[in-house]
């Protein structure tokens, strides 16, 4: 009971030391109640009343620090624009905003924009011909996952090593953003072996962005702030201008519009587009046990239109959207919202995974795996990561290849 109760002080005190003032009374007097030895223990009223003064303390203090986060943001940078301008601005809200507040539907909002870029037939053709979706798809998510939180997670995983231990050398810190230049470098060097189109990049660039950002805004325990919109746009805008990509849209509405005309212009039939889309349905149903893997995935292709966009459905010919289903799932996803928002405290740490230091034999290892099986289980090498007939041009000094077919 007096380990219970210094929880829920604590909570309290930081949501704020006045609120502490009104709970304090109370529990010292649950408290009191079980320090003597006299019958009272045993009496169901008060045990009653202990326990729903803890529940309510629990609540109150879910009430007071689930947007806390979100506050500190609004209160540190007042002005939207800021977060535009300044780069390490975006990429610490940005970390708050994907890998502590939303990191659920942050990463399912990503997963879900890679497999609507398969909608678009110049870049399923041109996958289909690498032959890497038949030859292993797990493989290729993994390494796609890897590659991007490496050139996207540094500023995560320092304020995760930092909090764990402060003295943390200073070198070992820039050493993270070295390793997001070179997982940049990886990223090019990988598709500097195809005819890739700007407009594609683009595309996809703005999926990146904005179907998180759509998923959370729906499905979430609160919508998205303008400046976390901004820090997802600056920090993936960065990442198009390494990539040396032309044109970029240099506003979040500017991106919002290419993505929605590209789309409408772009999205079509071709028989390339689900020879993508289903390895890669299978893949997502493969931690499943074998014999639910085929009925799930026949229920799962009248689920997916209600996770797609129309257009997007047609493009793969998929069956009509099942009502129930569809109203099944949305259903789980707000009630999870409504969950979170109401029952559950803030995440106190940030879920990245990859790992600051790597191993001994200097590979990193996945802190965790969400899928089998677990290709890195032994670590990987950012140069190394994509398809093995590529081998990393980064140790050997030859020039990168421009990514892009202008």
């Amino acid at each position: 009971m007096e380990t219970t109760s210094q929880t829920l002080r604590s909570w309290i005190y930081e949501a704020g030391p006045a609120a502490l003032t009104h709970v304090d009374h109370l529990l010292d007097k649950i408290i009191n109640l079980f320090k003597d030895g006299g019958v009272q223990k045993h009496n169901i009223l008060i045990l009653t009343t202990a326990a729903a003064s803890i529940v309510a303390l629990y609540l109150a203090a879910v009430r007071r620090l689930r947007y806390k986060n979100i506050n500190a943001i609004r209160a540190k940078y007042p002005n939207p624009q800021d977060v535009l301008d300044n780069i390490d601005i975006a990429r610490e809200i940005n970390a708050i905003t994907t890998k502590k507040e939303f990191p659920f539907l942050s990463r399912e909002g990503t997963e879900l924009a890679l497999f609507k870029t398969f909608t678009i037939p110049t870049i399923s053709r041109l996958l289909v011909a690498t032959g890497e979706f038949k030859k292993d798809c797990t493989r290729r998510a993994e390494d796609t996952e890897l590659v991007l939180m490496e050139i996207t997670d540094a500023h995560a995983r320092i304020q995760k090593q930092v909090a764990k231990d402060p003295s943390t050398p200073e070198e070992d810190i820039k050493a993270q953003w070295q390793r997001s230049d070179m997982a940049l470098k990886r990223l090019n060097e990988l598709h500097g072996k195809y005819n890739i189109l700007n407009d594609d990049y683009l595309y996809t660039l703005s999926l990146f962005i904005y179907e998180p950002v759509s998923w959370i805004n729906r499905y979430e325990w609160r919508s998205l702030d303008e400046r976390e919109i901004n820090a997802l746009f600056r920090v993936w805008y960065d990442v198009g201008v390494g990539m040396n990509l032309q044109n970029i849209p240099d506003t979040p509405a500017k991106m919002l519009a290419f993505k929605n005309k590209y789309a409408e212009e772009h999205i079509t039939y071709a028989s390339s587009n689900w020879k993508c889309g289903e390895p890669t349905f299978r893949h997502l149903l493969s931690n499943m046990p074998a014999f639910l893997r085929e009925p799930m995935y026949s229920v799962g292709l009248h689920l997916l239109p209600s996770v797609l966009d129309s257009a997007d459905a047609k493009a793969f010919q998929l069956p009509e959207e099942h009502a129930i289903l569809t109203a099944i799932f949305k259903s789980a996803l707000h009630i999870r919202a409504f969950f979170i928002r109401h029952f559950m405290l803030p995440r106190s740490t940030y879920l990245s995974r990859t790992p600051f230091y790597p191993n001994k034999d200097g590979k990193f290892v996945p802190e965790f795996f969400y899928y089998k099986p677990h290709i890195y289980k032994d670590g990987y090498s950012i140069s190394e990561l994509g398809p093995d007939k590529f081998k990393s041009e980064q140790a050997t000094g030859t020039t990168l290849k421009c990514p892009v077919m202008h």
